[in-house]
């Protein structure tokens, strides 16, 4: 992991996740911030979607989504009444959800203040976080570009 330099970083649930999931090897490109802790982060070669979720003792819930840039086929933003949505199309991605919360063999829904979306490949993202994250979501695809060319 990297310094602590971006706000993210200071969410233990996001870095645990990110620890658990990211190779010691592997360096973050860049980032897009969503709403709720959720984050979409560039590596090398994969693009990793964090929904972090519950905060049990030292413990911590949540999943990520692992894509390799090749299996992307689309980024999509679409628009809502207040809110975006990212949505990542591929035709494949790995998921670490061993730590997702369940009861009784069903996965709940995260506390009021934390919205874990079903859709493992997509991020709820404000306006404004939009904005400010739109020349990344352009890096991405070129990334994407890069890896299919490769």
């Amino acid at each position: 992991m990297t310094e602590l330099t971006w706000p993210w970083q200071f969410d233990r649930r996001v870095r645990w996740l990110l620890e658990l999931t990211m190779d010691e090897d592997e360096r973050i490109r860049f980032f897009v911030e969503g709403m709720d802790a959720q984050l979409m982060v560039a590596l090398d070669e994969r693009l990793l979607v964090v929904k972090p979720g519950f905060v049990r003792g030292t413990d911590f819930g949540g999943m990520v989504a692992s894509i390799y840039y090749h299996d992307i086929t689309a980024i999509k933003v679409r628009g809502g009444l207040t809110n975006w949505v990212v949505q990542i199309d591929t035709r494949s991605y790995q998921v670490n959800e061993s730590y997702a919360q369940s009861y009784q063999g069903n996965r709940v829904m995260q506390a009021k203040d934390f919205w874990l979306s079903n859709d493992l490949t997509s991020m709820p993202i404000t306006r404004g976080s939009l904005r400010k994250h739109k020349p990344h979501l352009f890096e991405l695809e070129k990334l994407v570009q890069e890896a299919k060319e490769a």
